[in-house]
């Protein structure tokens, strides 16, 4: 259930990310302040009863204008995080993202409160709420104040603590890993990917480490850019190498030669400016295999979800084989095996092969673009 939640809920964030943005911000909210209502309503009625007053308070009203708060800030946030990290925050230091969003989060809930305060209960306080309930809020409305601000602030490191956790474990896998999911082995049916920098020990000596930093940072970037548009995930970043993964649940693994090149064209539409910034343009050389592994949350300081098995042997291994061969990109006869790969690319077998640390070989293919 969780891996079909990450699949399903990876695909459709990447291809509406505004609206997958607004509609966590939403649910987050809602729930935030329901929890916060029921925490106001249930010490409201024990000081209540302890002072001998009546304790038959209306709820509905209340319940909405909590409800409402979450909705609208949930609203709010989820447009001023989308401007803030498409428009304002790319390439700008972390204190700045800091002070610029925490200032913006906090008018935007001194407004929406302001809101809820002056107009709703203003206007419309006869539909929602008793004389009685009316009367609590307008005499507390102070302390009421100062309580959904300090609520709402803890609960916005709570939501960045998640978006962190999320940044790191990629989406949908959140929830997963905070169940259990991967805290045991567990067999998953995925194709790997290895794309690694072409002619990269004689560039880094070329440009300098720091450029040549810059160079990785950049390239790296305008991948993920790819990544998104083809449902893949991130595995790891190693050096100047990058791994990608797929789950073959509901996937045509033909999409993982689409992006290899759609990686490519990417990197031509933007020859210009790497030549002018470095003197170069990237190129990346690819190999990819299929097959079973094993999902599992390995380390104690620091913690990431690991997969282990021959397939990431195998894939490494054929993308090794591309200097040998000189070409771009190889695939095992397991992928080869989809006839969408043979209709919409030019595949040409190079044989059997031989891997280091492996004693049966296996099938490797060429695939060019026709």
């Amino acid at each position: 259930m969780g891996k079909y939640y990450a699949v399903n809920f990876y695909s459709f964030s990447n291809q509406y990310p505004f609206v997958t943005k607004i509609i966590k911000q939403i649910i987050f909210w809602i729930f935030a302040y329901g929890l916060l209502f029921l925490i106001i309503h249930f010490t409201a009625l024990s000081v209540l009863q302890a002072m001998g007053r009546p304790t038959d308070i209306s709820i509905s009203g209340v319940l909405t204008l909590f409800l409402s708060l979450g909705a609208l800030l949930g609203l709010a946030l989820g447009i001023i995080d989308h401007f803030l990290k498409n428009y304002m925050f790319r390439n700008r230091s972390l204190g700045f993202n800091i002070l610029v969003g925490g200032v913006l989060y906090f008018t935007v809930l001194t407004s929406i409160i302001f809101l809820l305060r002056y107009i709703v209960i203003e206007f419309i306080s006869g539909t929602f709420l008793n004389q009685y309930t009316e009367h609590i809020i307008r005499m507390n409305w102070e302390y009421y104040n100062v309580i959904i601000l300090s609520y709402t602030l803890f609960m916005t490191l709570v939501l960045s603590f998640i978006n962190q956790m999320t940044n790191k474990f990629g989406p949908g896998l959140i929830l997963p890993f905070l169940l259990g999911k991967f805290r045991y082995p567990a067999e998953e049916n995925r194709l790997f990917m290895f794309l690694d920098l072409k002619d990269s020990t004689q560039l880094a000596e070329k440009l300098g480490h720091l450029r040549y930093s810059a160079f990785i940072q950049e390239s790296f970037m305008d991948i993920n850019q790819m990544v998104k548009k083809y449902n893949a995930q991130i595995y790891q970043y190693v050096g100047d190498e990058i791994v990608v993964s797929w789950p073959l649940r509901c996937f045509d693994s033909s999409l993982a030669i689409e992006f290899f090149y759609a990686v490519h064209k990417r990197f031509q539409h933007k020859k210009e400016h790497y030549l002018r910034a470095y003197d170069h343009v990237p190129v990346f050389k690819a190999g990819a295999h299929q097959g079973l592994v094993t999902a599992v949350e390995v380390g104690d300081i620091k913690r990431e979800i690991a997969y282990h098995g021959d397939t990431l042997n195998v894939a490494s291994r054929i993308e090794g084989l591309c200097k040998t061969y000189d070409k771009l990109i190889l695939i095992s006869g397991k992928v080869n095996e989809n006839p969408k790969i043979g209709e919409n690319f030019i595949v040409k077998p190079l044989g059997p092969q031989k891997l280091e640390g492996r004693e049966m070989s296996v099938d490797v293919f060429c695939v060019a673009e026709k």
